[in-house]
Parts: structure tokens; C-alpha cells; sequence
């Protein structure tokens, strides 16, 4: 898994799906943007201290229980949310949750409630170095229920849905997205399909890094991976859904197959689409040399092809996540700390593009 993976991001949803954040949809038509970070950010997710729960794991050369895929969401009772994929734990990757009050707090609260992979829902089948995986948390409001997006990683299954032995290459298992559901966005509970499974789709290769949004009447599913069993074939991808549990199947919203933007293939990852002003825009970690998270406008929000959109600007912050608080300002968060992973967040605001 690459060293910054992707946060997801709750971006602009209609007001009726997700109240919590702000609807772009109605803004003026065929306005260019730039988006820009105001100011400076504060911490909101440090690394949790996992010893109570018996998961710290020993001293080591790499930085313990490190914050980072996340997303941020307020639930009806005003109380802030932060779920987030940590990493470099005793097991391997976990999430955790943090809460409070304002999204300007710093920091949030730990409050030591944890989700692990569940082998008996079909999560993290063949383990990376004998480690399970759960990762990449997005949340999303539709009518009266939450709904928690993740990376429920290796499915067990190679390319055409044939079993795998565990001790065969890791790399060869397809990924997958899984999905939990909850009426008051505190207590979660796994969805499960014909086989006892919480998979809503697989693939291709490395599906991770998840960000659904809702444009029209249609819900839109971007997601990272890589096709053709290549790993060096990675790109963005995008299925479409009208009822968030049964998805299409994969398209290739971008595929930079020359490598021109990003310091490896394999690093297209952490997708965002936002809806402003008539345009599309992705935004996509990493750049090169892990630079930041580049900023692609598009007019379709199915095909975001190099040679067809424009390259609007380069933030620099990894994994972000889009949060619209009840006034409708808006936040940007970044794992990227001086010398350590950690969530924190700045004010963002968009101008027009010149």
C-alpha cells in the first residue's frame, strides 16, 4: 500500500442526501474555480494511544498507530464525527474514531471505539505479512440512514472469482469495497449479501480509497485500483448506483499510463469529485515526488482523461477530505504532518479561476 493513502472525502452531496454538508448544484453555470487554502490548519486526529485496547504495537523505526484515510461527518445531534484507517498497529490496519463539538476544536476526542476486518464477512481474506486490513472510511447520508463505505481489502478471489491459497502473491487477490449502515450514525452494523458478505463491489485490482457522491438523482462511486492485473496500470475509477447497495460496473475516469503526472503508476489514488459552477473537479493524490493533491476541471464527470481536461492547480495536502460546517464554510484536512501522519484542518475557499 502506498506511504499517503487516500482519506475519503464527503463532498458536495444535495442537502437531502447528506445535511451535513452544502449542495454546489445550484450555482451559477460555466463559472471556472481555483481552490484555495485559507490560512492555517489545526490538529484534529493525533495518533491515538491504542494501549488499552492491547494494539500498540512495539517500538519500531516507524511511527506507531499513524492517522490516515479518514472522513468527517456531523450527525443530528450537532456532535462532530472523525472515523480514520490507522496504520502500524499491533494487527495491522484498524479504524478509530475521535468526536467534538466543533469542527475547530483541536484536537478531537479519541474515544477508543474501534472497527477491525471481519474474516466472516468476507474482509481481508489473504492477509498482507500476516496483517488484516480495513481502511478508507466514507460516510454519506441518505433520507434517514448513514451509510459507511471502506476498504474491506482482499477478497480471496484472482481477477476471474477463483479461490485463492493465502500463500500465493499477495498482489494477485482482487480489493473491495464494503459497506456498513446505521440509523443514528454511531452504532454501525455490516451490511451482508446473499453470501454473508459485506461487499458491495470488487476490483479492479487494488480497489481502495472510495468517494461517493451523489450528482442528479444518481450516485457516483470514484474509486482508485488497477486493471489488466498490472499494478503498473493504475487509474481512477467510477461505477454509478441509484441505491448505494448495488453498483454498475467499472469505468476508467483516469488512467495516466505514461506515468505524467505522479512519482509512480501506482500512486493515482485518493480520489475527490466535487460539483462547482458547471464543472467537474477531481482531485487526486499524489503528485510527483508526493508533491500534493492535484486538481483536475472536467465538463463530464465520467471521463476525466488528461488530454481532455485542464490542470487547475496543486494543494499541498495528502488525502483530503471537503467539510461544509452549518454556515456553509468550508474545511480542507491533510494527513501530512511536519515529521509524522496526522489529521488536521484548514479553512478552504474557492475563487474564480483567471
Amino acid at each position: 500500500m502506498m506511504q499517503f493513502a487516500k482519506a475519503a472525502l464527503i463532498v458536495w452531496l444535495s442537502a437531502a442526501a447528506c445535511p451535513f454538508v452544502s449542495c454546489a448544484a445550484e450555482e451559477s453555470a460555466n463559472v471556472k474555480l481555483r481552490p484555495i487554502i485559507d490560512g492555517t490548519s489545526w490538529l484534529i486526529g493525533p495518533e491515538p494511544n491504542l494501549a488499552p485496547l492491547d494494539l500498540q504495537p512495539a517500538p519500531g523505526d516507524t511511527q506507531p498507530n499513524q492517522p490516515n484515510d479518514h472522513c468527517i461527518f456531523q450527525t443530528n445531534d450537532g456532535v462532530w464525527h472523525l472515523w480514520a484507517c490507522v496504520r502500524q498497529t499491533k494487527i495491522g490496519r484498524i479504524l478509530c474514531h475521535w468526536e467534538a463539538k466543533s469542527l475547530t476544536e483541536s484536537p478531537w476526542k479519541f474515544t477508543g471505539e474501534i472497527i477491525r476486518a471481519d474474516k466472516s464477512a468476507g474482509e481481508s481474506l489473504v492477509e498482507w505479512r500476516g496483517q488484516e486490513f480495513i481502511q478508507s472510511p466514507f460516510v454519506v447520508k441518505d433520507k434517514r440512514m448513514y451509510y459507511m463505505f471502506y476498504g474491506g481489502y482482499d477478497t480471496g478471489l484472482d481477477p476471474n472469482g477463483r479461490k485463492l491459497d493465502a500463500g500465493l502473491d499477495y498482489n494477485t487477490a482482487e480489493k473491495q469495497i464494503c459497506l456498513m449502515t446505521s440509523s443514528d450514525g454511531r452504532k454501525w452494523t455490516r451490511h451482508r449479501d446473499k453470501d454473508g458478505y459485506s461487499r458491495v463491489f470488487v476490483g479492479p485490482g487494488a480497489a481502495r480509497d472510495e468517494c461517493i457522491v451523489r450528482l442528479g438523482d444518481t450516485w457516483y462511486a470514484y474509486y482508485a485500483g488497477h486493471h489488466n492485473c498490472d499494478r503498473d496500470a493504475a487509474g481512477i475509477y467510477v461505477r454509478t448506483s441509484s441505491d448505494l447497495i448495488h453498483w454498475s460496473d467499472w469505468r476508467i475516469a483516469q488512467y495516466d499510463p505514461n506515468c505524467l503526472i505522479g512519482g509512480h503508476k501506482w500512486q493515482a489514488e485518493s480520489p475527490v469529485v466535487v460539483y462547482r459552477g458547471g464543472y467537474y473537479y477531481l482531485f487526486r493524490t499524489h503528485g510527483p515526488d508526493r508533491s500534493g493533491t492535484w486538481v483536475f476541471r472536467s465538463t463530464n464527470p465520467l471521463d476525466f482523461s488528461l488530454n481532455k481536461v485542464e490542470l487547475v492547480t496543486i494543494l499541498d495536502v495528502i488525502a483530503p477530505e471537503i467539510v461544509i460546517d452549518e454556515t456553509g464554510r468550508e474545511y480542507i484536512s491533510n494527513i501530512r504532518g511536519e515529521t509524522d501522519y496526522r489529521i488536521s484542518l484548514a479553512k478552504l475557499r474557492w475563487e474564480k479561476d483567471e
